[in-house]
């Protein structure tokens, strides 16, 4: 299994339209092919911090999300307000 975290850091002012798009975002990529979970977290002392925690069956069906027409609306949405480019980790781990 994949464990990816993307850290996104936006202004402040822009943290709260950001974390919506992330949101509406959501429920089209937990139903995709692969995904075990797709959840957000903000950091409640910096309104501008956001990181997003998924789980994927396989490195694979995470590409196909990348590749994916709602990864690029995401991203399309989100590029214009982030203040710095986003840092994506991805790690494998036993799933039990």
């Amino acid at each position: 299994m994949k464990l990816i975290t993307v850290e996104a850091l936006f202004a402040a002012e822009n943290a709260a339209k950001s974390a919506a798009l992330f949101e509406d975002h959501a429920p089209s990529v937990r139903d995709m092919a692969g995904c075990n979970s797709y959840d957000l977290y903000a950091d409640p002392n910096d309104a501008g911090n956001i990181v997003i925690v998924q789980r994927w069956e396989s490195m694979s069906q995470f590409d196909n999300y990348r590749q994916s027409d709602a990864f690029a609306q995401l991203g399309a949405g989100l590029k214009p307000m982030m203040t710095a480019p986003p840092v994506t980790t991805i790690c494998s781990v036993d799933p039990t």
